[in-house]
C-alpha cells in the first residue's frame, strides 16, 4: 500500500531543478520499490517569473509561509546561505517537519542547534548531500561505522580545487582552469570560498562531528591552491606524484586536528586517481580498517540524488 508524501521545495536552483527532475523520472520506481508516493506542494523561489522545466507555476512561490500553509510533510532546503536558511529550516522543525539540506555552511554554523531541536521533537534532518555530493559518505558514517570508531579521516572534498589541479596537470595556468571551472558552474564568480579552502572546512566539520562525537577542536592548518604554480605540477609530476588538496581530520588523546592543504600524493594513493570535479574520503575505522569512496561531488543530479535518497528515508521512516 503506498502513501502520499508531499514536499516543500525551498529554492529552486542548480540542485533543486536536479531533484525536480529526479522526481519526475524516478516517480514510478519509487513507488513500486518504496512505497511511497512523492511530489512537490509548492516551491519558494526568488524570482517568480523564471521557467523552472517540470515545476507547475502554480506551485511557485516567494512566501516562505506558504510552503508550510501547503500542507507538506518534509521540507527540502535548498536555497543555500546561512541567516536565511538557518530562519527557515528552525521554522519547519518548529512545525513538525522533518528537513533534508544540502546546506553544508549552515550545518557547519548551527547544525548542533538544528539536530537537537529535531532530536527533542522527533524529527528527522537528512543531510547526505551537504559534503562529496552523490558520495554517500555521511550514511557511511552515521550508519555503516556506527558499531566503530573512527581513527582518522583524509578526503578531497571540493571538487573545484581538484578541477582546476586537475587542468593544471595538464598544462594550463591557474588562472585559466580557474575560469574554465567558473565557466562551468564549478566556481562561483569570486571562487574565494572554494580556492581557500573554506568550503572544504566546511564540509570536514561537518564529518568529524559525526565521526569523532564532538571532540572539541584543537587545531585548525588551513591553507588554499592559489601557491600552487605549474613548476610544482611538474616537479611533482617528475617524482611520479601528484598534487591534490587534502581536508585530513584526527583524533589523539581527546583532542581533534584538522588540515586542509595542497599535499604531494604518490601516484598509488587512493586520492591521487580523483579528477576533475570528482571528490573522494578515506576513513579509517579501528574494526572495518581503510575505506575509501570515490564520486562525483559536484552537479545539479548527484547532489539531487543524495537529497532524494533523504526524502525516501524519511519518507519510509514516518
Amino acid at each position: 500500500m503506498s502513501r502520499t508524501v508531499r514536499i516543500g521545495l525551498l529554492g529552486c536552483g542548480t540542485v533543486g531543478g536536479g531533484l525536480v527532475t529526479l522526481l519526475a523520472e524516478q516517480h514510478g520506481q519509487i513507488l513500486e520499490r518504496h512505497g511511497v508516493d512523492l511530489e512537490l506542494s509548492r516551491v519558494l523561489v526568488r524570482n517568480p517569473d523564471k521557467k523552472r522545466k517540470g515545476v507547475e507555476p502554480a506551485l511557485i512561490t516567494t512566501r516562505s509561509a506558504d510552503i508550510l500553509a501547503s500542507g507538506c510533510d518534509i521540507v527540502v532546503e535548498l536555497i543555500g546561505g546561512v541567516d536565511d536558511a538557518v530562519r527557515l529550516v528552525g521554522a519547519a522543525l518548529d512545525a513538525d517537519r522533518s528537513v533534508v539540506t544540502a546546506n553544508k555552511a549552515l550545518l557547519a554554523a548551527h547544525g548542533v542547534a538544528v539536530f537537537a531541536k529535531a532530536k527533542a521533537r522527533g524529527l528527522h534532518v537528512g543531510f547526505e548531500a551537504s559534503v562529496c555530493g552523490g558520495v554517500p559518505v555521511i550514511r557511511a558514517l552515521r550508519v555503516g561505522l556506527a558499531g566503530d570508531s573512527v581513527e582518522s579521516l583524509s578526503g578531497i572534498l571540493n571538487g573545484t580545487c581538484n578541477y582546476i589541479l586537475t587542468l593544471m596537470e595538464e598544462g594550463q595556468s591557474f588562472e585559466n582552469a580557474r575560469a574554465r571551472a567558473q565557466e562551468l558552474g564549478f566556481a562561483e564568480a569570486e571562487p574565494s570560498l572554494d580556492v581557500d579552502g573554506h568550503d572544504a572546512l566546511q564540509k570536514l566539520t561537518i564529518l568529524s562531528e559525526l565521526a569523532f562525537g564532538g571532540i572539541p577542536v584543537s587545531e585548525v592548518s588551513l591553507a588554499g591552491i592559489r601557491d600552487v604554480t605549474p613548476a610544482d605540477i611538474r616537479r611533482a609530476r617528475s617524482r611520479g606524484q601528484v598534487i591534490r588538496h587534502v581536508a585530513a581530520a584526527n583524533a589523539d588523546d581527546g583532542t581533534l586536528r584538522l588540515s586542509l592543504r595542497p599535499e604531494l600524493l604518490a601516484a598509488s594513493h587512493p586520492l591521487a586517481a580523483v579528477r576533475y570535479e570528482n571528490n573522494g574520503l578515506v576513513i579509517r575505522a579501528r574494526a572495518a580498517g581503510e575505506l575509501t569512496f570515490l564520486g562525483r561531488g559536484a552537479g545539479a543530479l548527484p547532489t539531487a540524488s543524495a537529497v532524494l535518497a533523504d526524502i525516501i528515508d524519511i519518507a519510509q521512516a514516518a
